[in-house]
């Protein structure tokens, strides 16, 4: 079961027996299923209650997006497949007195199923771990590049543009890439040169036959580091290349992702 978490501002006094006792359901699979949940814990801040947060969605492999602990608010995402989309986690955090109440909502997509008390438990051992003294953000996400080939890569973008094309460099931000693919052009840009990955204007039938596969692909490009230059330079279109960087920048209007600081696995 993938997850995602929402809020919706719930009374304390209603929930205050605990996470399974304040579980609710609504909605179905043809309009999309929302599961709520919140705890009040004692003698924990907003911040600690974040921060706390922080740490529980790094042990369980989930991004963190964007986090605020000053309002109480965080968007963490469980990564996409090729199964299912990425599923964000919103999280609401306020204060309630010598205690922070925590809220939250889980969405499914359309045509997603899942079975209420496996959704309960995955809430609900997330929410149970914040505790007075528990402390936080003592994790980091601190992870090798992610291998992925060009196509493999553009697809993804595509899917999750169509989706949410805000998100897109939140959920890359600060993660690093090695993609590999053939190289379509190498061209100035600035002080360093670009090097673009031959990617196809559309997916061919096979990809395109799958219910809400996007027309068009997006574009992946690799700034290279400085002193890449003179192997940039040597490149040729068709050539087989294996780049690694981290994300830069990512325009939704011209359709492409930019890597920063890029180097060629082989050296």
């Amino acid at each position: 079961m993938r997850r995602i978490f929402a809020i919706s501002m719930i009374s304390v006094a209603a929930w205050a027996a605990g996470c399974e006792q304040s579980f609710s359901k609504s909605g179905n699979p043809l309009t999309g299923t929302k599961y709520n949940a919140v705890v009040t814990v004692q003698g924990v801040t907003v911040a600690d209650a974040v921060g706390q947060l922080h740490d529980i969605a790094v042990e369980k492999n989930l991004d963190v997006l964007t986090e605020d602990p000053a309002t109480g608010t965080m968007l963490l995402e469980d990564r996409a497949s090729f199964k299912q989309r990425a599923i964000p986690y919103v999280v609401s955090v306020s204060a309630d007195g010598e205690a922070a109440t925590i809220q939250m909502m889980v969405k499914l997509n359309k045509g997603a199923f899942a079975k209420a008390d496996a959704v309960q438990k995955e809430i609900c051992a997330m929410l149970d771990k914040v505790t007075r003294g528990g402390g936080g953000k003592g994790l980091t996400q601190v992870q090798g590049p992610r291998k992925v080939d060009a196509l493999t890569l553009s697809m993804r973008l595509a899917r999750e543009n169509e989706e949410s094309p805000e998100s897109i460099p939140l959920r890359y931000k600060d993660k690093s890439f090695t993609v590999s693919g053939k190289v379509k052009y190498v061209i100035k840009d600035g002080s360093v040169y670009r090097v673009a990955f031959d990617i196809p204007e559309r997916p061919n039938t096979t990809f395109g036959n799958f219910p809400g596969t996007p027309s068009y692909l997006i574009n992946v490009s690799c700034l290279m580091a400085p002193n890449q230059a003179a192997w940039a330079l040597a490149l040729r279109p068709g050539e087989k290349v294996k780049l690694t960087g981290s994300y830069s920048d990512y325009d939704q209007f011209k359709r492409v992702m930019w890597l920063g600081d890029c180097k060629s696995e082989a050296r």
